[in-house]
């Protein structure tokens, strides 16, 4: 917010341009069939998404949560390939293996894990620039 209770040309543009970026995402989940070699793009543009928000609100711990979580999801996303079906029942595998055949083929998990690395990375140098300026302007302080 600015002064006079609006709402800043920064928050503005990040907003602007979040939306923006979800739209294209969105768009290219039509466009893009399972497997095509460019399916990894809807993921990408709909989490890049998030990415001017978090610059509008500029606590870093923001970007290393949002790293964080999607690094999580990233490898649930490999491990979901991978799990075990013998303890299922016979419509339960068939929805399982529904579920997994959509999630190989329209979310590739290094989109989440490379951004979520990114992200995180983000994050930490954030956090470490605001503690090296906080000792820094005790140090001048005193």
């Amino acid at each position: 917010m600015t002064e006079n209770g609006g709402i800043s040309k920064r928050t503005k543009f990040g907003t602007i341009l979040s939306t923006v970026l979800w739209l294209i995402g969105f768009i290219l989940l039509f466009v893009f069939k399972p497997n095509d070699p460019l399916v990894y793009l809807s993921d990408t543009f709909l989490l890049i998404g998030f990415w001017p928000l978090l610059f509008v609100w500029r606590a870093g711990w923001t970007w290393l949560v949002f790293g964080l979580l999607n690094i999580f999801i990233g490898f649930f996303l490999e491990l979901a390939k991978f799990l075990p079906t013998d303890m299922m029942t016979p419509a339960m595998q068939q929805a399982y293996e529904q579920a997994k055949e959509h999630i190989i083929s329209m979310h590739p998990a290094i989109v989440w894990i490379l951004i979520g690395a990114v992200s995180a990375l983000f994050g930490l140098f954030r956090i470490g620039k605001t503690i090296w300026r906080f000792f820094k302007r005790r140090k001048n302080e005193s």
